[in-house]
């Protein structure tokens, strides 16, 4: 029992981690599925339920990377500009009105920083929205795996 909630929470923490592209949720999933296996030798394994794991992970993180790269390829800024400026730029809002208040902090924001961002916004959001598209790629597969796990493995 305590072996299949020590997997779970990892499974959870690799379902939130499928959320961020630089760390591989799904290969966290199918290490602790595996793990869970061997730990208690075998019992419930099942050759083609690992061979739908790897193929969900494969499909997650080579099939993400390869999507985001096609999705993003023709715009006019990087993935990495799209992101770090909306971010920053939201941070920089909620700060500036946090500090100066409601009116004056928005009024100050919009004239110092904004000016910057909304010029490019329907690129901006464009990308945006097309590493979201990814981005439930990758928690659709981790879901998935998770499913599958807790039906097959955890009996």
């Amino acid at each position: 029992m305590i072996l299949k909630i020590i997997s779970s929470i990892f499974m959870t923490i690799g379902l939130y981690s499928t959320l961020f592209p630089k760390i591989p949720g799904t290969l966290v999933i199918l290490g602790t599925a595996v793990l869970y296996c061997f730990l208690t030798d075998y019992i419930t394994y099942q050759s083609w339920l690992i061979y739908a794991l790897i193929f969900l992970c494969g499909l997650a993180e080579v099939g993400g990377r390869i999507l985001r790269i096609y999705l993003t390829r023709r715009e006019g800024v990087t993935r990495v500009f799209s992101t770090d400026t909306t971010v920053g730029n939201i941070a920089g809002l909620i700060v500036s009105d946090a500090i100066l208040g409601p009116a004056t902090g928005t009024i100050l924001w919009e004239l110092m920083v904004g000016k910057t961002l909304f010029p490019r916004w329907t690129t901006v959001s464009k990308v945006l929205s097309r590493l979201a598209a990814v981005a439930f790629l990758r928690i659709s597969c981790g879901g998935i795996m998770i499913f599958i796990v807790v039906k097959y493995i955890f009996l």
